[in-house]
């Protein structure tokens, strides 16, 4: 047919569905200003749409999990830290994690998590008190 969605996008569907229900790639394709072939905006219905004309597999709820995948979120509560620490050791390239694409998640694998690298950044953070802070005094 004459209307062909770019290969970017098919590459971001693909790899999105094994992350999440096609309703929350909508949401993602949408707010990254991706649009279809004929220019529409994402749907439900036109991933599941474009998921079955490519031979995509829809999302299972547990599947990432079974894979051993974790959220930014879920890292966070794993390591008992806050999502930003979490962020900082991937910037840092500390702790290994892909983004399929702007605005989608963070993915994670569990192992990572207690990694020496990990660990040993989290000692050190967890020591090292933030020299522009100020001491209140208190009398």
């Amino acid at each position: 047919h004459r209307w062909k969605t770019d290969v970017e996008i098919e590459r971001i569907i693909r790899a999105l569905a094994r992350l999440m229900p096609d309703s929350t790639i909508a949401g993602l394709l949408n707010r990254a200003g991706k649009r279809t072939a004929k220019g529409l905006s994402w749907t439900r219905n036109r991933v599941c749409s474009f998921r079955n004309d490519h031979h995509i597999a829809a999302y299972e709820e547990g599947e990432r999990q079974a894979r051993q995948e974790l959220t930014l979120h879920e890292g966070a509560e794993q390591l008992g830290v806050s999502t930003m620490t979490v962020l900082r050791l991937i910037k840092r390239e500390i702790l290994p994690a892909t983004q399929i694409c702007v605005g989608a998640p963070w993915v994670i694998h569990q192992d990572d998590l207690h990694s020496p690298a990990v660990q040993t950044a989290l000692r050190s953070a967890a020591n090292t008190a933030d020299n522009k802070q100020a001491t209140p005094d208190f009398q």
